[in-house]
């Protein structure tokens, strides 16, 4: 009988940890695809393009109003998709002018569907809306920056070394840790205990991917490897990456750097705590940086 108890403990313990790196891969709360820049009165065009493995990103290249010639790549979080983060970074057009380039990670939106890996793959497709721009709006590229949210953020982070003619980034509630990130979120919404069962949630995910490196994806194994100036943001009421992890970016990052902690600042939702402070701060750090390129 206590055979029979610890077997099937056992395989509930699997069976949930698989269920979990299938969250994990294939996010559950995707955000619909409801916010367009209609409804911001923007001027814009959809964008399509290709990533090296060959699937299709959607994107939306917004011009800039002035005819500047800086460029912001924007990436989104983690679940959710390209109008999602459009609200937040209006500003970035609207009061200085740059040129903004919107595209869905893979999974995401109205992309190609796939797997989600939190940075592995996402990188392709960083790469992807970078080569978009040298290749059909080289005017554009001269003086490109990225500004990510979370995940996009996080990703932004580990592109930065693989990408040195960027100028600038702007990197908002960034994770530090791939598994660190993944032990938080699971405590949060089901208070699972990292041993054993995020711990083989983890490999699971490796294995059920394909890519058995997808954990050494990590920005604080990446942005120190960059001297591309970076303004990393936390909110001090963010508990899926607390200023503590959000600092742990900035410390690692090799070259001119910025950080900042937004009072009352959640998840991804910084600027909304304290617009007039979120603005002011980004904006002087893409003129010093990206402006001055």
């Amino acid at each position: 009988m206590i055979l029979f108890a610890v077997a099937v403990l056992l395989l509930g313990g699997f069976a949930a940890a698989y269920w979990g790196a299938g969250l994990l891969l294939n996010p559950p709360f995707m955000s619909p695809m409801s916010i367009f820049p209609e409804q911001f009165d923007l001027k814009y065009e959809k964008v399509a393009f290709r990533t090296p493995d060959g699937l299709t990103l959607s994107g939306w290249f917004m011009a800039s109003p002035s005819g500047r010639r800086e460029t912001l790549v924007i990436c989104h979080g983690w679940g959710d998709n390209k109008g999602q983060i459009l609200e937040q970074s209006l500003f970035l057009t609207r009061k200085e002018g740059f040129n903004l380039l919107y595209f869905d990670f893979r999974g995401h939106g109205e992309s190609a569907p796939s797997p989600v890996t939190m940075g592995k793959l996402e990188l392709r497709d960083l790469t992807a809306a970078l080569d978009y721009l040298k290749d059909k709006r080289p005017s554009c590229a001269a003086s490109v920056g990225l500004f990510g949210v979370s995940m996009g953020a996080a990703v932004a982070a580990m592109g930065l070394a693989g990408h040195p003619e960027l100028k600038a980034a702007v990197l908002e509630s960034p994770f530090a840790d791939f598994r660190q990130v993944i032990r938080r979120w699971a405590w949060n919404h089901f208070r699972v205990p990292f041993f054993p069962l995020v711990l083989l949630t983890t490999w699971l995910a490796e294995k059920r991917s394909g890519f058995p490196d997808i954990l050494s994806f990590s920005p604080e194994a990446f942005i120190g490897k960059s001297k591309t100036p970076v303004l990393v943001i936390a909110g001090s009421a963010d508990l899926l990456m607390p200023p503590e992890d959000v600092r742990r970016i900035y410390e690692r990052a090799g070259g001119p750097k910025d950080f900042l902690v937004i009072a009352g600042g959640g998840h991804g939702h910084c600027r909304e705590a304290a617009p007039a402070e979120y603005d002011a701060r980004v904006s002087a750090f893409l003129r010093k940086h990206l402006a001055a390129a």
